[in-house]
């Protein structure tokens, strides 16, 4: 379970609050991954059995891909319950210029990933959703990897392996944009641009693939697709947080 914050000295300042908080720099993962849960809302009634997003009255998820058969990815996992605060974060290290919150959002992910540590310990890598950083990208750098490279100094034995799928180019945005539009993108741009290089990597293994936010899942079931028809075991997904899809 997390660490108690209270005996810590100085107060963590709050999540999403990093900037002011004495353990920006010096934190560890278990002091971070239990800030950015502290005041998380627990599930209010039954939840789904692959994301674990609550329920309507049917029993139905609203994320669109869940109920799919042909879904792909086995389960998602999801780093902190605080969407509001944690899409805040995201958004400032994604889009704005605070960069060095890679390293608070790798201690997080490190966190959960100990803290869950006797069943996520069964997958044989941890990897990236692939994003296309080439001369046509709208964006230059692969946030993705950063925040893995992150971890990976905060977690050395956890299995990281960023990279192995690749997007050969640029696909619809699907900020701002239907579920129906996300789909046809994901089913047609995205579907036709991802490849894994190096099969024999992913062959009968079990996958992680990491993502910063999940909505309805259409990226990541064609993440799944794309490594179990290159020879994986299995693939989950784990994200930093979930948004309820529409």
């Amino acid at each position: 379970m997390p660490i108690d914050l209270e005996p810590l000295g100085p107060a963590p300042a709050g999540f999403d609050a990093c900037a002011a908080c004495a353990y920006r720099t010096t934190g560890t993962p278990a002091i971070c991954f239990a800030c950015a849960i502290v005041g998380g809302a627990a599930p209010d009634g039954p939840t789904c059995i692959v994301c674990g997003q609550v329920v309507d009255e049917r029993g139905s998820c609203s994320n669109t891909v869940c109920g799919l058969d042909d879904r792909y990815f086995s389960r998602l996992y999801t780093v902190s319950g605080r969407a509001d605060e944690m899409w805040s974060a995201i958004y400032r290290f994604k889009y704005g210029e605070e960069r060095d919150l890679a390293k608070v959002l790798g201690r997080i992910l490190v966190g959960f990933l100990e803290d869950n540590r006797e069943e996520l310990a069964g997958y044989d890598l941890i990897t990236t959703g692939a994003i296309y950083v080439g001369p046509r990208a709208h964006r230059l750098w692969d946030y993705l990897r950063v925040i893995v490279e992150a971890a990976r100094c905060d977690g050395p034995a956890w299995p990281f392996a960023p990279g192995l799928i690749a997007k050969s180019g640029p696909t619809g945005r699907f900020l701002g944009i239907s579920p129906e539009e996300r789909r046809r993108i994901a089913e047609g741009e995205l579907r036709a641009a991802l490849s894994v290089p190096e099969p024999a990597r992913v062959a009968g293994r079990r996958l992680l693939v990491f993502d910063d936010v999940y909505s309805e899942g259409f990226s990541l079931r064609e993440m799944a697709r794309v490594l179990l028809e290159a020879g994986a075991a299995e693939v989950a997904g784990l994200v930093l947080a979930r948004r309820k899809g529409g």
